[in-house]
């Protein structure tokens, strides 16, 4: 019978570069509240970031927890999910904001398939804050399920096209319509594809599997998700097949495709070192910038590659500085995520250790932000929050326990503004008694998934590029009030091609995307 203990909270706090500890022992409202300093991983940083770690499962559990996933939605109310003692459910703890944790509770009461093997679990938060969930379970599929002030949907298999899925790793997200996608490998007669499944947000069940690779890299395993504001997705995956003769095996490709899940350019090779690499991982920041990350055992290195999709260019490959445990597989591990402008990721040392770092773009760099854990750790997730990046993980000692720890970060807004809705351009031409002129009159419409979340819009932008130019670059031409929802472009060259876009700015300064 399962123990019903309130989960124990550990709470470590990083100290300052001098030593001093953050918080005194009288702030701990719990009698089994503990402070400890643990070391400050980055020696140069300015302020060292508030660490703190609360268990999630019952403190003298016999039992094994593992493979969580975790989010946090726009109210500050957090979501960890993770495989349960028994091996053949899901139990998840939530935490209201300025609330206390649950203890362990099967997902919609155990209504759910019955685990196989599991290794990820993924959660995502949509625009009405729901908690999208995702965690492995058969050989024909994964499980799906959301979440919202305590209720539960029914559990429903997300079943792969043909016999079976490979490997029990996938990934999950959710686009500006609140569609939910998923990606997987799955077998596909003699070959390892990955397949995208879609959600409508007022669909009960996932639509027909789309093979997104379609056999064109052999052997296509390990994928992972991230979309962008135009709700393009990108997706990286590893070559699991090996080519005769050629010593770049199991390297890491990235792919953007479109909502219609047409390819957008070409694939990308992101790992152009000798060897295996592995665990692939991809983040769109604000600016939708690419990130992707993996696990090289030739240079025995966790390395980064930067993409632009807009000037379509490659970055350097960037260490993170963090050697591989080779023994399991599993044991070199890593997340990545965006927070606002700037990339975060999370890699685990040979020690065991959980990394936290932050991408320094200016310097092509990865700064050691925080140790996460002071116990050996084996599984983790991260996700961005608007003041703080989560990690949820466990331990590896058995029996296993759950534990969630924050790192406060600077806050951002994690509301995305959408550009105007029907923009239509018309090409005039005026006379005078004296002259004639071109001009092109733009109209447009607010949008309205704007209103909808409330989005103050408190300025509007209009940016030309040249159409036949193909290093045309967009050039702000006039700023008009929110209220203005027509613009005439005077005095232009008869001969002009120009493209236009219509940014919104909100209250806080925010721009949608140009584009």
């Amino acid at each position: 019978m399962r123990r019903t203990l309130l989960p124990v909270v550990i709470i470590m706090v990083i100290s300052i570069a001098l030593g001093m500890a953050i918080a005194a022992s009288s702030e701990a409202k719990d009698p089994t509240t503990v402070l400890t300093n643990t070391p400050a991983a980055q020696a140069n940083a300015a302020v060292v970031p508030v660490v703190k770690t609360v268990q999630l499962t019952p403190i003298n559990s016999t039992g094994n927890y593992r493979h969580p996933g975790v989010a946090e939605d726009s109210q500050g109310n957090r979501l960890v999910i993770f495989r349960s003692t028994n091996g053949k459910e899901y139990d998840y703890a939530y935490c209201p904001k300025g609330g206390t944790w649950s203890t362990p509770k099967a997902i919609a009461n155990g209504n759910q398939p019955a685990l196989i093997k599991t290794l990820y679990a993924n959660i995502e938060i949509d625009s009405k804050d729901n908690f999208h969930c995702e965690w492995e379970s058969t050989k024909t599929g994964a499980v799906y399920a959301s979440f919202k002030d305590g209720v539960w949907t029914t559990p429903v298999i997300i079943k792969a096209k043909n016999v079976y899925r490979y490997d029990l790793i996938s990934g999950l997200a959710v686009r500006s319509n609140d569609e939910v996608v998923t990606v997987d490998c799955e077998v596909f007669g003699r070959s390892k594809d990955i397949f995208l499944h879609r959600k409508g947000k007022n669909d009960s069940k996932f639509g027909i599997p789309f093979n997104l690779s379609r056999d064109k890299i052999p052997g296509s395993t390990q994928p992972d998700i991230a979309v962008d504001s135009r709700d393009h997705i990108f997706v990286a995956w590893k070559s699991d097949k090996l080519i005769p003769g050629v010593e770049e095996n199991l390297v890491i490709y990235l792919s953007e495709f479109d909502t219609e899940s047409n390819d957008v350019n070409d694939w990308l090779l992101m790992s152009p070192v000798l060897g295996w690499s592995f665990v692939p991982q991809v983040a769109v920041n604000s600016e939708d910038k690419v990130m992707t990350l993996c696990a090289s055992s030739k240079v025995d290195q966790y390395l980064s590659r930067s993409y632009d999709p807009e000037t379509q260019i490659l970055g350097d490959l960037i260490p993170l500085d963090i050697g591989l445990a080779r023994k399991p597989w599993h044991s070199f591990f890593t997340r990545l995520v965006a927070h606002g402008t700037d990339f975060y990721a999370a890699a685990l040392t040979p020690e065991r250790i959980i990394m936290l770092l932050k991408f320094d773009a200016e310097n092509a760099k990865w700064d050691r932000v925080a140790e996460i854990n002071n116990v050996a750790a084996e599984m983790f997730d991260m996700y961005s929050g608007y003041e703080h990046i989560l990690i949820a993980w466990n331990s590896n000692k058995e029996p296993t326990s759950v534990f969630l720890t924050t790192v406060d970060v600077d806050p951002f807004s994690k509301i995305k503004i959408k550009s105007v809705s029907n923009l239509n351009v018309v090409k005039n031409t005026e006379r005078t008694f004296f002259r004639s002129y071109t001009l092109n009159t733009l109209t447009w419409e607010a949008n309205p998934e704007n209103i909808q979340k409330k989005i103050t819009i408190t300025a509007q932008r209009v940016y030309r590029k040249t159409r036949t130019e193909d290093d045309s670059k967009w050039a702000p031409i006039f700023e008009l009030a929110e209220t203005v929802f027509k613009f005439e472009d005077r005095n232009i060259p008869a001969d002009s091609d120009y493209v236009y876009s219509v940014t919104c700015v909100d209250d806080k300064g925010h721009e949608s995307k140009v584009y």
